[in-house]
């Protein structure tokens, strides 16, 4: 069929989907599903061959009972960068409406096997398609027949198997997205007016490789030397930190502060966006423009692979967007970093209860975590409409409201010289590219901190932010059931 047709029906100039050209054949095919909410919610379902994805759009989500049939109309092929596309259709372009991977990975093509081997474009063309699936939502055997003598469109059955992984009375899964398995190019950017566009992916074409354990390499090495910390005492602190961390950090570009000599006033000390070519092709990224035209490629820290990989490389704190890939350009949760500067720890605390009591007023749901350093971070998640711009214009209007009931205690003032020994309600990290320290990291700080989410009744101002580090935070999360901040989560 070509991209001919695919090219014909979009204008490029005002979609985020890729341009059609023919892609690198991958060494084990792939195939893909994607929830496409257009004018009708359907599914696309599309198998690679010859260079691009033959598809077709399922009106029902696909199952794994082989006792119900699924519609599948045959479409246009799609360029095999499509595989990964997730984002907004805008509005008077074809198939205008969100796209997310649904499921994904390789597949057999049984019609290889038969008697007489088939293609898939020749199974195509002669009316039957057989196909082993290695997804994490569709398994085992599939096929596709075509319907003889139904209408102008090319109609055919999507239809599972009988096999070990046929499951009689399944209606397919919870149909959740899997966009966090899934690698994106993304691209966003920001309209002239300064409002923010909804965000644009490719495929990265690094999803299928196989991750491999890393190695731990100068275990000796002192990190932190005040306490004798060691670069094998931080590898260990981040592989049972892991199932806390990670939810935190999954599908948010990421910032990596690096210090690979240590917390030491003479080693090097800086922050890395771009992840090297180097770097194995099972780590995830998420390719983003920046202002002057440039590409980065940031780094995805959604396993515990990537995550102890990054760390090795001498990664000691990791901060990431308030956005996720699936969404870019509407930030999940907000930030009040709360920054004593001269005020003391206590005052720290009066201004995170105050801001706090305000947001009960208003029914909003609110966090508390330490900074890692002196600080306090309030997060609330952010669920309304609106992206970074209205967001940090909400912030600024409830960190207002906080000084002017503490007006003695806190500040929105930037400038340290002009803040009199207050706390600074600092919002302007809410902002699109910009990163935040989430909980359960590392601090690059001589007491090896680590940013702890709070219960709100544990915060006093007898409380010491720096009895939460490295030695310790294992005891503590031994006596606690669930994560203070899963709340955030939800989002």
């Amino acid at each position: 069929m070509g991209l001919k047709e695919y090219r014909a029906k979009r204008d490029f100039k005002k979609t985020p989907e890729p341009a059609p050209k023919p892609g690198k054949k991958h060494k084990q095919p792939i195939f893909v599903v994607q929830e496409h909410h257009a004018r009708r919610l359907h599914y696309d379902f599309r198998l690679e061959a010859d260079g691009v994805l033959k598809s077709w759009a399922v009106p029902k989500q696909p199952t794994l009972d082989p006792s119900q049939k699924r519609l599948a109309v045959h479409v246009e092929d799609h360029p095999l960068d499509y595989a990964f596309f997730q984002g907004r259709i805008p509005e008077g372009q074809y198939g205008a409406g969100d796209v997310a991977v649904w499921d994904h990975g390789t597949y057999e093509n049984l019609m290889e096997q038969k008697p007489k081997p088939m293609s898939i474009s020749q199974s195509i063309a002669a009316g039957r398609v057989e196909v082993r699936l290695h997804g994490k939502e569709l398994k085992g055997g599939f096929v596709l027949i075509r319907l003889r003598g139904q209408d102008k469109r090319d109609n055919w059955l999507l239809i599972k198997m009988r096999d070990p992984y046929a499951r009689p009375g399944a209606a397919g899964s919870n149909g959740k997205a899997t966009a966090s398995t899934t690698v994106a190019k993304a691209a966003t950017d920001k309209m002239s007016t300064g409002k923010t566009k909804s965000p644009r992916r490719t495929i990265s074409g690094r999803t299928l490789a196989k991750r491999k354990v890393p190695v731990l390499t100068h275990p000796d090495k002192v990190l932190f030397p005040d306490s004798g910390i060691t670069k094998a005492d931080v590898f260990e602190f981040y592989r049972r930190i892991a199932p806390w961390l990670l939810p935190h950090l999954r599908d948010r570009p990421a910032t990596l502060e690096r210090l690979p000599e240590g917390v030491k006033e003479e080693g090097p000390h800086f922050w890395q966006k771009n992840a090297p070519e180097y770097y194995p092709s099972w780590i995830q990224r998420a390719e983003l423009p920046t202002k002057d035209g440039r590409v980065v490629q940031y780094v995805l820290v959604n396993n515990i692979e990537t995550l102890l990989y990054l760390v090795n490389q001498g990664t000691l704190t990791f901060h990431v967007w308030f956005s996720r890939v699936q969404d870019l350009a509407h930030p999940d949760f907000v930030l009040f970093d709360l920054d004593p500067g001269k005020a003391t720890f206590g005052n720290a605390v009066a201004v995170a209860k105050t801001l706090h009591s305000i947001l009960q007023k208003e029914k909003i749901e609110a966090f508390v975590k330490t900074s890692g350093k002196t600080g306090l971070h309030v997060l609330t998640p952010w669920r309304e409409k609106g992206g970074y711009d209205e967001a940090r214009a909400w912030t600024l209007g409830i960190a207002e409201r906080v000084v002017a009931t503490l007006p003695e205690q806190a500040t929105v003032e930037r400038s340290k010289a002009k803040r009199s020994g207050r706390v600074y309600v600092d919002v302007m990290q809410n902002a699109l590219g910009h990163h935040a320290v989430p909980p359960y990291v590392l601090r690059a700080v001589p007491a090896a901190s680590v940013s702890t989410p709070l219960e709100w009744r544990e915060l006093t101002a007898e409380l010491d932010p720096a009895q939460f580090n490295l030695p310790t935070i294992f005891r503590r999360l031994e006596k606690q059931k669930k994560d203070p901040a899963a709340g955030l989560l939800k989002s």
